[in-house]
């Protein structure tokens, strides 16, 4: 019986090419845009998902009050981790661990730079990574022990069983040795914390004499519950731990699980909103709405091509066949051309999946060896063959035979339109993804091209370290030499995100209620110039004035506006118990992404804390510019490699997880309107075909081509139409959703409905009029013998 059905299948399938490629590559892009996503979709859930006893790991997180705004944040005091495991029976274990910071490695002849951590002995024992050396009870419990990971004992020692061996790591202007104590296995992909060494926590502490205080920020802390332990009550439990310790506090803590942190970990006014998950739901959506519409694609055809096969169906009805029989005829033919497809689908993405990982930023393979890869693709293929073929089969198998010899098979009402709904529908999901694309890019190239208040397409970021740091001025005096090189500062900031802030400043008139977060910003002489940030009023730091260290401070627009509101004319306010006087005022400038309203900022005159110099240059000869920078710093600093980056590129990075959604979103709507177009191209062959006497008197009564070509393509041009009006509808709902995620964000413009219409409407009128010129151009003397 089977192979019988088999042989009918590639009988069919050699009889009618045109539909079974069309079939065949419609199917095919459709799995492979499916399976494409569906791995990426499984690498976002797998994120922290690989450690043993997940369900006890919690994030210890804050919520700060600022008026009616609050603020949350993974930041948290030093001390809590030690005081949380001392003080509280339900934790396990606690550790601290810091932000990655690049390190200056130097072991015999090799300097290398590793990113890495300062974590206290717990976080090994809550992550539970592999030890490839070494006791892992032992690592991190002395002072001058280092931890590597397998890629970073490598690096620095091209092997791995390096236990005991010493390394130098220099910091700043000194240095210290360390011992290795274990060398890790690499990190699971999977693993949200990346680093390739890990310091002793205790060094860093010892070195910041502000960790100790309950009221200043900056490491994380994560904790293992003991089994038993309920999280959520756990989480209310501590909400007052801080406050309880500083009286001053306006903080409430909480645990947040670490299984569900990189997905849902998204925090708006102190209440939880859609993060990461709102992007894998979207593009899960996409890639089953690729799938629907080839699956749609089959269904027509199959549909459209039954007049075809009636009297097939006739004969083995007449020959005792029964409607059972049928059906699994037609079925095992849209089920053997679903296998064909996802045989060409996974070579596809084999071969392309190189490609997909830069553009989502992945290390993703084809898990051939996966049991579980392999029957999920098997279910998806199983769906989409028995989804694709269920309307045909059903169809062809209910035909009567009597109908069939009479010759009565054309197609009825119900089938007809069943056929346009279903191009209907294709064509809605194709309209809902191109506007949407164009709302995303239009965001995104909004973001990336605005005026951000500072000159980031001229500036440079220079790490200073070693000599450059003692040597400053020196190094900046020599670079100013260079007439392309414009202005030459420093600064404690990075221009990336918030970095050192704090709500105690007051002033005259402020509202109690009012705990606004200022930027607190560490600056050098001429950093205003040098980052082209524009003073609006006032004066910059002047060097003829020596109190600016001491009492001085610039504000941006923000902050200056927040003061005055409360008390009009005030040139002074009180910051950590020092009044200090308002030298001048700067516009305000975008130092995060344009999902937040700019924060109010202090500029302090504290040229000993800064750390990144900056260097502002004509772009008329960056590359001249960069290798005189890097032969002036290694002839001052030679013992540390030039490091430097693009600002520009700095700011770009802020946006990557937008850019990659906005590139997706590009292919995969161009991949939509492909697939929406082969089902168009075989829809319009037949419809030529079936007209084929109509189209030959038509001619032969002096109809022109072009009224002919409007015969064929009038329906299909009123369906797309009709598409675009829904999918515009339903896409700029959606839209309204997605850009309610910034505060600074283009409108939905009147003009992306109409070029989305002209766009979609162009292609498919395009697909239609290149099969059906063909048929308007035949010889009506031999369209009518046809007949």
């Amino acid at each position: 019986m089977l192979k019988n059905y088999l042989k009918i299948a590639l009988r069919g399938f050699a009889k009618h090419k045109l539909t079974f490629f069309i079939n065949l590559f419609g199917l095919t892009l459709g799995l492979w845009a499916a399976i494409l996503i569906g791995l990426w979709v499984d690498s976002e859930f797998t994120v922290n998902r690989e450690f043993t006893d997940l369900d006890r790991i919690y994030r210890v997180m804050e919520h700060q009050s600022y008026g009616a705004d609050i603020f949350t944040t993974n930041s948290t005091p030093g001390i809590l981790a030690e005081s949380m495991k001392e003080t509280l029976s339900e934790v396990e274990y606690a550790s601290t661990y810091t932000w990655n910071q690049t390190q200056l490695f130097v072991q015999g002849d090799k300097r290398i730079r590793l990113d890495g951590i300062y974590a206290m002995p717990d976080l090994l024992k809550i992550y539970q990574y592999e030890a490839l050396q070494g006791d892992r009870d032992r690592m991190l419990t002395e002072n001058n022990h280092v931890v590597l990971t397998e890629k970073g004992a490598i690096s620095l020692f091209g092997r791995t069983d390096v236990v005991g061996e010493d390394v130098e790591i220099r910091q700043g202007t000194g240095s210290k040795n360390f011992i290795v104590q274990g060398v890790l296995k690499d990190l699971p992909k999977s693993s949200s914390l990346k680093f390739e060494y890990i310091l002793p926590y205790s060094v860093f502490y010892a070195e910041n004499d502000w960790l100790s205080e309950w009221g200043n920020n900056g490491p994380s802390t994560i904790v293992k519950l003991r089994e038993g332990t309920d999280g959520e009550a756990f989480s209310k439990s501590i909400a007052k731990y801080i406050a309880e310790r500083n009286e001053d506090s306006n903080v409430e803590l909480f645990a947040y699980p670490l299984g569900d942190l990189y997905l849902y970990g998204q925090w708006k006014d102190g209440q939880p909103v859609e993060g990461r998950i709102k992007n894998v739901k979207l593009f899960a959506m996409i890639g089953i709405f690729v799938l629907i519409i080839a699956c749609i694609n089959f269904m027509n055809l199959s549909t459209a091509k039954s007049q075809k096969r009636a009297k097939e169906v006739g004969v083995r009805k007449v020959a005792g066949a029964d409607k059972q029989s049928l059906v699994l005829q037609f079925l095992s033919e849209s089920i053997l051309i679903s296998l064909f497809a996802a045989f060409l689908a996974v070579i596809l993405v084999a071969v392309t999946l190189p490609v997909f990982n830069t553009l989502t930023g992945k290390e993703m393979s084809v898990p051939f060896l996966s049991g579980i890869f392999w029957l999920q693709l098997m279910i998806v293929l199983l769906i989409t063959g028995l989804v694709a073929g269920s309307y045909p089969a059903f169809y062809l198998s209910a035909t009567k035979v009597v109908s069939v010899f009479r010759s009565f098979t054309k197609a009825g009402k119900g089938v007809v339109i069943a056929r346009k709904a279903l191009v209907l529908f294709q064509f809605i999901l194709a309209t809902i993804l191109i506007v949407s694309t164009l709302v995303v890019y239009q965001q995104i190239s909004f973001a990336m091209n605005q005026d951000l208040g500072y000159a980031k397409d001229q500036l440079i970021q220079i790490t200073l370290e070693g000599e450059l740091m003692d040597r400053f001025d020196v190094f900046k005096t020599e670079l100013e030499q260079n007439e392309d090189i414009l202005a030459v500062s420093r600064s404690s900031f990075g221009f990336e995100g918030r970095n050192s802030n704090t709500g105690g400043v007051s002033w005259e008139g402020k509202d109690p209620e009012n705990s606004a977060l200022f930027e607190v910003i560490r600056v050098d002489y001429d950093f205003l110039e040098a980052s082209g940030i524009k003073l609006m009023k006032g004066r910059d730091f002047d060097r003829a004035n020596g109190a600016d260290s001491i009492t001085g401070a610039i504000l941006n627009e923000t902050a200056y506006q927040l003061m005055q509101q409360d008390h009009e004319g005030s040139e002074f306010f009180n910051m950590w118990d020092v009044e200090r006087s308002i030298t001048g005022v700067v516009k305000d400038f975008h130092f995060e992404s344009f999902r937040q309203n700019v924060a109010p900022a202090i500029f302090l005159l504290d040229p000993d804390n800064t750390y990144q110099g900056y260097v502002k240059v004509n772009t008329g000869k960056i590359r001249e510019t960069v290798a005189f920078l890097e032969s002036t710093a290694q002839r001052l600093n030679p013992e540390f490699p030039f490091d430097y980056s693009f600002m520009d590129e700095n700011y770009a990075r802020m946006y990557q997880e937008d850019v990659r959604l906005r590139d997706l979103a590009q292919y995969f709507s161009i991949l939509t309107i492909l697939i929406s177009c082969l089902g168009l191209l075989g829809l319009s062959a037949h419809i030529a075909e079936q007209k084929t006497k109509e189209i030959g008197i038509r001619k032969v009564l002096g109809a022109s081509t072009l009224s002919i070509l409007q015969v064929i393509n009038r329906e299909f041009i009123l369906i797309v139409l009709l598409s675009v009006v829904i999918g515009s509808g339903i896409a700029f709902w959606l839209m309204q959703d997605w850009l309610s995620g910034y505060e600074y964000k283009i409108g939905f413009e009147w003009w992306f409905i109409p070029l989305s219409a002209g766009l979609i409407l162009g292609i498919a009128l395009l697909t239609v009029c290149l099969q059906s010129l063909g048929a308007a151009r035949s010889n009506p003397v031999q369209a009518i013998k046809s007949e």
